[in-house]
């Protein structure tokens, strides 16, 4: 049914710009939207047939890839810029104390995607009595989403929801809870959830008083729940039974950058199939060529989840990586979570170091250069491809990119819309999606090996390939 006025669904969803973080359905007044997968396996705002009341905006203002007047550097001033000692980076917005470490409670490292600090954190809130619960993603027993939000009210119940994921989920309904019962929560989420909550906690007082806490994690790009798939086709899985995933598997004789997914299928007979497969046995290709990620995440300026009073990332440094067990780099925008993390690494439970920012932001380069770089051309390109966009802070994407960088950006630009179509139209078949494909990887390897050498062309060559390339 067409909206009667402008709403997420007609803005947002519309336009191809849908994170799917459930927002705008968790605070509908109407119940007039619903998160549901899409035919791409991502997570999309859908109209349930109800009419909008035509003064009610809601959806759009809590939106993180809506064009509202308040972004990440706003509301990361009206949170953070007045604290004592608080400081700022453009790549990382305000912090107030930058560390890297793990957690030295049992537990905590062994079942944690690097260090282990973002299931302390949470097991601290609530074991310190500063939240009475803690919305975390933990696997499902459904068959239509592997992941999903879950309210813990224990520590025990937090830890079992330790690692990465990366798979859609969407807080609507976590949202909805929130709003119905009285309480003090603490949540987690990826950068883009953190400013939808922040939204959120402007428009209802109720959102304001009862999130005590937002916690973040650092987001290079989402993934749809076809990646999980073909990631079990690579390991011999069957697609079309996938069941069951385990992200970020540790292994003792890799290190800490070469984690795996572990994925188990159910076929008719109930025979089970499992296996694991590493970053560097594939994953890392699909990954950096942008297969099945969300059209939104193409523009995306937020690194260090800036809204959030701590953020969280893996410590991809070489004096810390080599490490399979694993470190967490993190950053505090709040003194009681600072003062907690310092208390508590003199108890030793926690192993901690100060840490430079610059340290961390180089932790983060490939996001940073992504965020901050190549978003400047993959907004050209949707522009020519009259795709809309949303507004974001250019300001801040200084670095230029070379004639070189601009045909990967596009490469992989055309690969993340590409892959979305291309899985299903393969019938998540690998050899047929591979085949599908191979044109455009074949091109794309053919050219990257013509642009290495283009330091030595002449500028006015330079200039007609660009034209070429366009």
């Amino acid at each position: 049914m067409a909206a009667k006025h402008k709403n997420v669904y007609t803005e947002v969803v519309d336009h191809n710009l849908c994170i799917g973080c459930g927002l705008c359905a968790g605070i509908c007044p109407n119940h007039n939207l619903k998160i549901e997968f899409n035919n791409f396996g991502e997570y999309a705002a859908t109209t349930q047939g109800v009419d909008c009341s035509d003064t009610c905006d809601l959806c759009l203002r809590v939106c993180p890839f809506y064009d509202n007047p308040d972004n990440e550097d706003t509301l990361g001033r009206q949170l953070f810029a007045t604290l004592p000692d608080v400081k700022h980076t453009d790549e990382s917005g305000y912090y107030l104390q930058s560390f890297v470490g793990y957690s030295s409670v049992d537990g905590h490292r062994d079942n944690g995607a690097s260090g282990g600090m973002a299931t302390w954190m949470l097991e601290s809130l609530l074991k310190d009595n500063m939240v009475d619960c803690v919305a975390c993603v933990s696997p499902t027993a459904e068959k239509t989403a592997l992941f999903g939000f879950t309210l813990c009210n224990t520590p025990q119940q937090v830890r079992a929801c330790s690692r990465s994921c990366y798979y859609p989920v969407e807080m609507g309904e976590v949202v909805a809870h929130i709003l119905s019962h009285e309480g003090r929560y603490a949540v987690i989420g990826l950068p883009c959830a953190c400013k939808a909550l922040r939204l959120a906690m402007q428009v209802s007082p109720k959102l304001k008083r009862r999130i005590r806490f937002v916690v973040g994690l650092v987001c290079g790009q989402a993934k749809s729940a076809f990646f999980a798939e073909y990631i079990c086709a690579l390991g011999g899985g069957n697609p079309q039974s996938l069941n069951a995933v385990t992200f970020r598997v540790k292994s003792k004789t890799r290190p800490a950058t070469d984690f795996g997914m572990k994925f188990a299928c159910l076929d008719d007979s109930g025979s089970s199939t499992e296996g694991v497969i590493f970053w560097s046995q594939g994953m890392n290709q699909v990954w950096c060529d942008r297969y099945f990620t969300p059209n939104a995440c193409n523009f995306c300026d937020d690194i260090f989840a800036e809204c959030a009073d701590a953020v969280f990332m893996d410590a991809w440094l070489p004096k810390y990586s080599s490490d399979p067990r694993g470190h967490n780099i993190f950053l505090v925008r709040s003194t009681i979570l600072r003062d907690l993390l310092n208390r508590c690494a003199k108890d030793g439970s926690l192993s901690l170091d100060n840490l430079d920012i610059s340290e961390a932001i180089r932790s983060q380069q490939p996001a940073v250069n992504s965020k901050r770089r190549d978003i400047t051309e993959r907004i050209r390109l949707a522009g020519k491809a009259d795709q809309p966009t949303p507004l974001k802070r250019l300001v801040l994407c200084r670095d230029k990119l070379s004639l070189e960088g601009k045909w990967l950006v596009r490469t992989q630009y055309l690969a993340s819309q590409r892959s979305r179509t291309e899985w299903v139209a393969a019938n998540k078949d690998l050899s047929e999606f591979s085949r599908r494909l191979e044109p455009d990887l074949r091109h794309s390897q053919r050219m990257q090996r013509l642009l290495k050498g283009l330091g030595y062309v002449p500028r006015r060559i330079k200039s007609l390939l660009r034209k070429v390339l366009r």
